[in-house]
């Protein structure tokens, strides 16, 4: 089995391949991952100039959908030169690129065979402007709730907050954003300010996926949103209970470790 690994913003391959160490030591050793630097230079992101030396490096340059676009070209040769791939792993703005482009490829090309054949989406969403141009009812609240959790995971993972507090700084989770949950059992809700049940089967991404996130990260509903523009039938999903982050403890790794596992199995018959 062999994974592409897309980094967050503001890291790169090595840090990436740093933080999922843990549960990776736990997986075959037939599974191999191919950990890649984007293509710009970037800033380091909020905290990471703690744990982490430079370089730092982003997938796309700017946030916008036009470099959204050219980054998803920018991956597409990647593949075609380097792959093919199995998987992709991904964490924060590795699941933006990934899941976009998963996205574009069902809805723009029915009947193409998918990039992939399976996701492990770590903390991460898909951009909305991306949703918005695929068709998807973008709405004022979705795009309000967006920056302010955009803005308070900056605030929360800030190396200020992480000398402060430690753990602490992630909280007791986002109340504000609860009324607007649903589960894999509920998807009848509105989901980050989105109708997700009017998301029409078609458009959802068929491959099977695992979407690992933290119910204290501030960014914890846009990884929400990202599972259910999934197959529900091929999808598994964990709350490891932290923030922005992938935590090292034994029961967090080996769960991890199981879904990848039964990811990768799911793909095989796939």
């Amino acid at each position: 089995m062999r994974f592409l690994c897309l980094h967050g913003k503001g890291t790169s391959a090595r840090i990436f391949k740093s933080q999922t160490a843990t549960f990776r030591k736990l997986l075959p050793e037939t599974y191999r991952f191919d950990f890649i630097d984007g293509p710009h230079p970037d800033g380091p992101a909020a905290g990471i100039d703690l744990f982490y030396p430079p370089p730092y490096y982003k997938l796309y340059e700017h946030m916008t959908l036009e470099s959204l676009r050219e980054g998803h070209k920018w991956l597409l040769r990647y593949i075609k030169e380097n792959g093919p791939y199995d998987a992709v792993m991904c964490f924060s703005q590795g699941c933006s690129m990934a899941g976009s482009l998963l996205l574009y490829n069902q809805s723009l090309s029915p009947g193409a065979p998918p990039l992939f054949k399976a996701a492990i989406f770590i903390c991460g969403g898909v951009p909305l402007d991306a949703l918005a141009s695929l068709g998807v009812d973008v709405t004022d609240e979705a795009r309000e709730l967006d920056q302010s959790s955009k803005i308070a995971l900056q605030q929360r993972a800030s190396s200020e907050a992480i000398l402060r507090d430690g753990y602490d700084r992630w909280g007791a989770g986002f109340d504000p954003f609860s009324a607007n949950m649903g589960t894999d059992s509920d998807e009848k809700k509105m989901v980050f300010g989105i109708d997700v049940a009017r998301i029409p089967r078609e458009m959802k991404i068929p491959i099977p996926t695992v979407h690992v996130y933290g119910a204290k990260d501030p960014r914890f509903p846009a990884s929400v949103t990202l599972a259910q523009f999934c197959d529900g039938a091929v999808r598994r999903t964990f709350d490891h209970g932290g923030g922005h982050e992938i935590p090292r403890s034994r029961d967090v790794s080996e769960t991890i470790a199981e879904l990848v596992e039964w990811c990768s199995l799911m793909a095989e018959r796939w």
